[in-house]
């Protein structure tokens, strides 16, 4: 790439309207196969700079300040409600488990119990500092009871620290590990090593910028105190995951390029005997048990809605144990000699067919009273199994089943104070998009209210991936509902809801496919008298954040607001970044390939924004702390927006401190922080969209 920098700043005078914070300006531009692409906000990919800290804090505070009249607090003292309730993992009602996390609704993170007579608390993150934005991430027993490993994040970032707690002293040992990601921690039979995934420190003032390659596995062996070098340092772009098979520790290596799906497994008796067991990157393989014969896998190789196969150990010959259907296979778990096969159903709720182990449909039929997500099977005792349910309206349930008896019995259920799920309808049905499609979606509301054209709508999607987004509930959108809004969840096609080819119809050269189906979930919702596009927000995360800022700028003015949430916002260099390199399989690779750099010019927010355009009200949000979608695409989205914006409508920035790319758990961010985030997000969304 030929890149001409010239320094002449310009500054952006107030804006007559809003009076947004001046923003620099930079006259800068790179030439890419023969077009000059200009990049005035190129500077603010040094997200660490005081210069561009300095905007940012400005724009918050500008957010903060206009959010003021709003009905911020309202939804804050809502969803700090709602976010109380009492929680217990599902390992707590488990008699085969030793430990679990609870939560009495006022911990800002869940604590981890070691069970017994009177409960040990092991870990307390809540403690760890004194905002709460160290947060836990993994945890593990040794073999022998008498170590915990357990992983922490440092304000969200995607890097863990490992530390070994001695559970007899209750002290952690002086070794830490650092440059930890991506990764799982697993113990050796003998509890003397412990095994993790880990990259090269970054250069100093990088760590949160610097493009993630040569992954390798690493163990610590608790009798020298020192790290070793397991596997890796083969190919920079290959990253990796560990499991040991049986008795005799047999190694079991994923390998996985980048974020494509695409892998290969790598088995053996030692590192030096690993062979290839499955295809090599022409599908993706998934491990989920291994018996005495031989190990099983949930893959798409030719069975694009994925299926059940297993590998042997005799020869490595591929045998089917599930045969694929015309519904996605999801999970597979195996218990008490049954295997528990996950679709998703036509209406994206769990379908939970029962296989015996030669993979024939079993005479033992699910509960069908049971609906929702269904997740989390485990052995709970001879002949019983625990799983949890959940949908968009109702929070969780733990459910016993009792094999034999063929009894059902709730044994806990999520509690939301202030929150009643009898009082909520959940529709699933379909719209069709633009090119005909039929793409799912489900809408949910308070009974007690008829949803009219006036009616505040929140449409979320995904569409990237092959991730699938399935009915889950979150109190995030408690206060949304209560006050009166519509929930709306859109299945775009580059998700996974529907298989492999659902995935593919909506990435690289059919990416705008999922920006049709979510532009169309609106005009579906309006055509039904639910809302109409000016009380309507459209919401998404992460390449959801891609799909709200395409489908903002190709629709400008069209919808009530916009909320573009740690988005991939620049579509030409998002790969100088962390693991962006990684995404090519969704995205390509526009640096370096010209099909796709013509390609993601056409799509990308930030070079597809035309001056004196009126857009509608957005507000792009993202976390300071964010290594994986770095903060600089928002940031470069927000100012080019606030410059180009030709009418009243705001273009607001809130930037979360001390936050990095998730949301939606404690890894991410503390209760509060996430309380004060959706809160934001909502209060802005309903300053805009209700009439």
């Amino acid at each position: 790439m030929k890149k001409i920098f010239l320094t002449l700043i310009i500054l952006i005078s107030c804006n007559q309207i809003t009076d947004y914070p001046s923003t620099p300006k930079e006259r800068e531009y790179f030439n890419l196969f023969g077009t000059t692409v200009l990049d005035p906000y190129f500077y603010m990919e040094n997200f660490q700079s005081e210069k561009v800290l300095k905007w940012s804090k400005e724009q918050n505070k500008f957010t903060e300040k206009y959010l003021k009249d709003s009905k911020y607090t309202q939804i804050q003292e809502k969803l700090s409600e709602a976010f109380s309730s009492e929680y217990f993992s599902i390992s707590y009602f488990n008699e085969k488990r030793d430990t679990y996390f609870y939560n009495s609704g006022i911990e800002q993170h869940n604590l981890f119990f070691l069970k017994g007579d009177e409960p040990s608390l092991l870990l307390n993150p809540n403690a760890w500092s004194n905002d709460q934005t160290i947060n836990l991430d993994q945890t593990s027993i040794s073999p022998n009871k008498k170590y915990l490993a357990y992983s922490t994040s440092d304000g969200g970032v995607d890097w863990r620290t490992v530390k070994i707690k001695n559970l007899t002293t209750g002290l952690d040992l002086v070794a830490e590990i650092s440059e930890v990601k991506f990764s799982n921690i697993i113990w050796s039979q003998d509890s003397s090593k412990l095994y993790y995934h880990k990259y090269p420190k970054p250069e100093e003032g990088k760590r949160l910028s610097q493009q993630s390659y040569d992954a390798a596995l690493y163990y610590f062996d608790l009798t020298s105190m020192k790290e070793f070098l397991f596997f890796g340092e083969i190919n920079k772009e290959e990253n990796y995951k560990l499991s040991f098979i049986g008795e005799e520790e047999n190694i079991l290596i994923k390998v996985i390029t980048g974020s494509e799906e695409e892998n290969f497994y790598l088995y053996g008796p030692s590192i030096e005997t690993l062979e290839a067991i499955t295809p090599m990157n022409e599908a993706s393989f998934n491990y989920v048990h291994a018996d005495d014969e031989g190990i099983f896998f949930i893959t798409n190789y030719e069975a694009s809605n994925y299926r059940l196969v297993k590998v042997s150990f005799n020869d490595f010959e591929l045998q089917e144990i599930i045969s694929e259907k015309d519904l996605a296979l999801k999970g597979v778990a195996f218990v008490h000699n049954l295997m528990l096969a996950d679709y998703i159903n036509v209406d994206m709720t769990s379908k939970i067919v029962v296989f015996d182990e030669n993979g024939e449909e079993d005479i033992l039929k699910f509960p069908s009273e049971v609906t929702g997500t269904i997740s989390n099977f485990q052995e709970s005792g001879e002949d019983k199994i625990l799983f949890s349910v959940t949908s968009y309206t109702n929070p969780q349930k733990y459910f016993e089943y009792d094999l034999l008896n063929d009894d059902l019995q709730m044994v806990w259920e999520e509690v939301i104070p202030g929150y009643n799920p009898d009082d909520y309808v959940e529709i699933a049905t379909y719209f069709t998009s633009k090119d005909g499609t039929q793409i799912p979606i489900t809408y949910s509301y308070k009974s007690s209210i008829e949803p009219n054209s006036r009616t505040p709508v929140f449409l979320y999607g995904y569409g990237g991936y092959n991730i699938s987004i399935r009915p889950s509930f979150t109190p995030k959108y408690v206060a949304w509902l209560e006050m009166g809004g519509v929930l709306a969840v859109a299945n775009l096609r580059g998700g996974g809801e529907l298989g492999k080819s659902w995935h593919d119809a909506g990435r690289l050269d059919t990416k705008q496919n999922g920006f049709d189906d979510f532009l169309y979930a609106s005009k579906f919702l309006e055509y039904k008298n639910i809302g109409n596009r000016k009380t309507t927000v459209i919401s998404g995360r992460s390449n959801g954040g891609l799909l709200v800022g395409a489908t903002l700028v190709q629709n400008p003015d069209y919808f009530g607001a916009a909320l573009p949430a740690v988005g991939v916002l620049d579509m030409l260099r998002f790969t100088e970044f962390t693991e962006g390199w990684g995404w090519r399989g969704d995205y390509g690779s526009p640096l370096l390939n010209q099909k796709d750099f013509a390609r993601n010019i056409k799509i990308s927010p930030y070079h597809q924004l035309k001056i004196d355009e009126c857009y509608s009200p957005t507000l792009t949000t993202t976390g300071r702390r964010d290594d994986r979608v770095v903060p600089s695409h928002s940031y470069k989205f927000t100012a080019r927006l606030q410059e180009y914006q030709g009418c009243n409508n705001p273009v607001l920035l809130y930037d979360a401190p001390r936050a990095g790319h998730g949301s939606g758990n404690g890894v991410a961010m503390p209760k509060w922080k996430r309380v004060k985030l959706f809160s934001i997000e909502q209060a802005f969304a309903l300053k805009h969209v209700s009439s």
